[in-house]
């Protein structure tokens, strides 16, 4: 089934801290601060992806199938290893587990090495802990959230997002809106929410393997954050992605239509809320020009890379 192939690329959460304690009323605009080396953010991810499908196969025979969603969780340890003008390289390690309704859970471990420029843009990426696991990056750079000016309430404006997620031809282009401000464990935080559409293609695969064609079209992405403007990085994230496309295959009999529905829950874990751990950190041991080597949990199957 192409959710649970999808889900096995995908990322963890386990503590959702848009529902800690929050106190009204903020203080001046906070001053930016830089990432540092050995500062270490730990993220927990949930998730669920259903997926539907309606149309005809090559014999002209109806295919009408909507599998059980499948629900994600997990974790990923992000640590600082260096600091550039124009990059932070990041070492970063995790796990995944994909579970189906009726099948055992599955559950992979990874870890990569990853770089991004200052506008949170993933510029270099190896490893096989891609997808849900590159999306706090995307929060990191010092100008990641409206080019790095002040952030106040009202403030729109429109810029890439660093990364993207399954199916997505090229990373989404959003329109931005500050909605509002508070504290979240004496952390001063701004609720962003995004929205825009993103241009769609992915095999549709039925529940016995087949292959039916690409589908293509155009989604909607919704997404609401809360975010950390003085030490740059994300608390939560709320990703909603919703979309109808349109597949074909080599024969006219092959058509139909695919309706997917992605939605991620990330958080940043309370330890490091209130002030980043720091400790040893893993350091790239390979060129950027060569392979890395596999996880060093080898009893796990790692989670194939891909744009997820």
């Amino acid at each position: 089934m192409i959710v649970a192939a999808i889900a096995a690329a995908l990322v963890s959460l386990t503590t959702i801290l848009a529902a800690t304690a929050e106190t009204p009323g903020v203080d001046a605009q906070p001053q930016a601060q830089v990432r540092r080396v050995g500062e270490k953010l730990l993220y927990s991810l949930h998730g669920e992806m259903s997926q539907s499908i309606r149309g005809t196969d090559a014999s002209g025979r109806s295919v009408v199938q909507s599998p059980p969603a499948t629900s994600i969780k997990g974790h990923e340890n992000i640590s600082v290893t260096a600091l550039s003008a124009s990059a932070v390289k990041l070492h970063r390690s995790g796990s995944i587990t994909a579970m189906v309704q009726g099948a055992k859970p599955i559950t992979n471990a990874s870890q990569g090495w990853t770089s991004i420029d200052s506008r949170g843009i993933v510029t270099k990426d190896k490893g096989k802990l891609g997808g849900l696991f590159l999306l706090p990056l995307a929060f990191l750079g010092d100008r990641a959230m409206n080019g790095g000016n002040e952030l106040q309430v009202g403030d729109r404006w429109s810029a890439t997002l660093g990364t993207k997620l399954y199916g997505m031809s090229a990373r989404p282009r959003l329109q931005y809106a500050v909605l509002g401000q508070r504290r979240v464990l004496g952390v001063n935080v701004f609720t962003i929410r995004a929205t825009g559409t993103v241009r769609m293609k992915e095999p549709v695969v039925t529940t016995s393997g087949v292959l039916l064609g690409y589908a293509t079209g155009p989604a909607q992405m919704t997404v609401q954050c809360d975010y950390d403007r003085e030490n740059r990085r994300l608390i939560s994230l709320d990703v909603d992605v919703r979309d109808t496309l349109r597949y074909a295959g080599r024969t006219k009999r092959v058509s139909g239509r695919v309706q997917d529905h992605q939605r991620y829950l990330v958080a940043l874990d309370a330890s490091s809320m209130v002030g980043g751990l720091r400790g040893t950190v893993g350091s790239d041991p390979l060129p950027d020009a060569t392979t890395p080597p596999p996880p060093t949990n080898q009893n796990s199957q790692p989670a194939p890379h891909s744009q997820y």
